[in-house]
């Protein structure tokens, strides 16, 4: 029987935050563009392009969607820009992300003091 696979919990970043070298991140958006093997998701602060880890884990995704993707991210000089490879993928369509994202503002704030 396999292991699970043991790890700290994600980080949540804004598109925009994103650094190379992190190796396990979340991030939430809007699906903006959806192809046969990408989507784009846009957060307000940037893009990303996301591919999954595996076929099938967009399936139920549309443009439009809200998704919180899981992920390892990466950057791409000839394709322009910051991508990521998808582990996760939830739809999370009934969140409120402006109400989400104060609430991450205030936990990063109350992290850092508590350091």
């Amino acid at each position: 029987m396999e292991e699970p696979r043991r790890r700290k919990a994600a980080p949540y970043r804004r598109i925009a935050e994103l650094r190379e070298g992190e190796e396990w991140v979340k991030v939430m958006g809007v699906v903006v563009e959806k192809r046969a093997s990408e989507i784009v998701l846009d957060d307000g602060s940037g893009t990303l392009t996301v591919f999954p880890e595996k076929e099938g884990m967009f399936e139920g995704v549309e443009v439009g969607s809200k998704v919180r993707i899981f992920g390892r991210p990466t950057f791409s000089v000839e394709r322009g820009g910051k991508e990521m490879e998808a582990e996760i993928v939830q739809r999370v369509d009934g969140l409120d992300f402006e109400l989400y994202r104060r609430v991450m503002e205030e936990v990063k704030k109350l992290e850092e003091e508590v350091g």
